[in-house]
């Protein structure tokens, strides 16, 4: 009888033993620790088992030189991660977490393999994916949407590759409801003095990359209460890439129009600072008008109370909306003041390019792959953005970082199904004047390629029926007449709405802030309404 109580303890014990998290690192060079003085305790895995704990079991599985394709070669051997035994021997641990680095390898190939077969780079990523998912322990997987930047000197710097790869990275991980992490913002900074070969991390950088994806592992914050109020000076930009996605509000989900509300200060400035703003405020009371903003993610409902806080254009285009049509308002509201278009604008967008594998927007190529801050970065043109406003206390503090208000706002607004968008921005790239010198209109070929990629970019989230309204600069003393001919000649040409503010004689000779909205969101109203219209009659026939 003994034996049998001591075999029945043995056999139940282990079921009592708290089981261990397994965590696979795989990888390239970056994962495995090349240029690292000691890769045991240097690489980012070792330093991530240091920052989780006995809890977790964190393993290496980096192959230098390896990526995503697996028909490209590495001098003798294949380039693919799939075809290695480190993926083999991943598997074979069966890990409850994966973190994946690929694809900085791919370099070279990504352009004329994407050309020559379409969907490669997405669907191999995609399969190494489903490599894990489809293990007994169902892992969770993490993949670096955003890879560690490349510095200066190294032999992809300059190209538009790995820009357009992490796009293509983030839509595989979609299809395996991955989580993205962004390596390269929290790198940015140690680019010039911590890689020392310019593509591999040196220790200090190591670390980041530990801590980096130490947070992303740990238990998402409680979001902000509903009754939160929006930060005046943005603090709230902090918020990880990629922020969550937006919801419309059940209760009036199908049957509200739905508005994207979008610019520059124009955009931000508050109906409290406006010209008749207690009469606006008060007409709300009469309407179902709701707002989300990206700086605190919550909606709120707009009220006499509470719309003074709130853009001036935006609530009163609401109002004229929800006069013309009876039905709920939601408003998804992006807008910073001085705001350039690049803040805007995916990578994907301004890295692009033709058939030919040419820039199809060179100057902003220029800007993107500079990887410096925008107030830093010598192929931006703006003084105005880099010298002064920069220097506001309001500005984020770490400056504007090219494609921020896209990560942070506009990219949580993909798949929604869009009424429309409202488009109020190009003051911080119409003009600029340089050393005491008399202002003037910035390089045409510089404004028309952040007109047009500003275009590509609002039309890829109304999608195709979903009118983008773009106001022209009003009435006022700059040089911008060839900036508003640029707008209305590229709105001509892609089918965007250009609200003629100047011909209508809207705006204020000597204030870059007209004092009053209501003019503009009732000329941006009729515009929505002729749209909506052809629209609806577009699509009976």
């Amino acid at each position: 009888m003994r034996t049998i109580v001591l075999l029945i303890v043995t056999l139940v014990t282990p079921c009592f033993a708290q089981a261990v998290t397994r965590v696979a690192c795989i990888g390239d060079s970056i994962t495995y620790g090349t240029g690292l003085s000691n890769r045991a305790t240097q690489a980012y895995p070792a330093r991530l088992q240091a920052l989780l704990g006995e809890d977790y079991e964190v393993r290496n599985f980096g192959n230098p030189g390896r990526g995503i394709y697996l028909h490209t070669r590495r001098g003798n051997t294949m380039r693919g991660f799939r075809h290695m035994p480190e993926h083999r021997a991943a598997l074979a641990w069966q890990p409850d977490i994966v973190i994946c680095n690929l694809g900085i390898n791919d370099c070279g190939a990504f352009l004329k393999t994407e050309d020559e077969r379409p969907g490669t780079f997405q669907n191999e990523y995609l399969a190494l994916l489903n490599d894990y998912a489809a293990l007994p322990t169902k892992p969770k997987l993490y993949v670096w949407g955003k890879l560690a930047p490349l510095a200066p000197g190294q032999t992809f710097y300059r190209s538009p590759e790995p820009f357009l790869m992490q796009a293509e990275i983030a839509a595989a991980a979609r299809r395996a409801n991955a989580t993205t992490i962004d390596m390269e913002t929290p790198l940015l900074p140690l680019l010039l003095k911590h890689f020392p070969d310019h593509i591999h991390p040196d220790a200090e950088a190591s670390a980041v990359i530990a801590e980096t994806v130490a947070k992303a592992l740990a238990p998402a914050p409680e979001p902000p209460a509903a009754t939160a109020a929006r930060p005046a000076n943005h603090t709230g930009w902090a918020t990880p890439w990629p922020a969550a996605p937006v919801a419309i509000p059940a209760d009036i989900a199908g049957r509200c129009e739905t508005w994207v509300c979008a610019g520059q200060s124009n955009m931000f400035w508050t109906l409290g600072r406006c010209a008749g703003a207690d009469t606006e405020a008060a007409a709300t009371a009469k309407h179902d008008i709701r707002l989300w903003d990206f700086v605190t993610g919550q909606w709120r409902r707009i009220t006499p109370a509470n719309a003074k806080e709130w853009s001036a254009l935006a609530v009163s285009f609401a109002i004229r909306r929800a006069e013309a049509t009876g039905k709920p308002i939601a408003l998804l509201l992006v807008d910073v003041g001085g705001a350039p278009a690049e803040a805007f604008l995916p990578a994907s967008v301004m890295a692009s390019v033709d058939a030919n594998g040419k820039p199809r927007y060179p100057w902003l190529l220029r800007i993107l792959t500079n990887r410096k801050p925008l107030e830093q970065n010598e192929d931006f043109p703006e003084s105005w953005v880099k010298t002064v406003y920069a220097d506001r206390q309001d500005c984020e503090s770490r400056g504007w970082r090219v494609g921020v208000l896209w990560d942070l706002g506009l990219a949580r607004l993909l798949g929604l199904p869009l009424t429309g968008v409202l488009w109020y921005q190009g003051e911080s790239n119409a003009s600029t004047a340089l050393g005491g010198q008399a202002e003037k209109p910035l390089p045409e070929p510089y404004m028309e390629e952040t007109i047009r990629a500003t275009v590509e970019t609002l039309q890829g989230i109304a999608g195709d029926k979903a009118p983008v309204l773009m106001v022209g600069l009003p009435v006022m003393n700059r040089p911008w007449a060839p900036y508003r001919a640029l707008q209305k000649k590229v709105c001509d040409e892609t089918g965007t709405i250009y609200l003629d503010t100047f011909s209508r004689g809207l705006g204020t000779p000597d204030n870059v802030h007209p004092p009053e909205k209501r003019p503009f969101a009732e000329l941006a109203s009729e515009a929505a309404t002729s749209a909506l219209k052809a629209v609806n009659q577009a699509h009976e026939h």
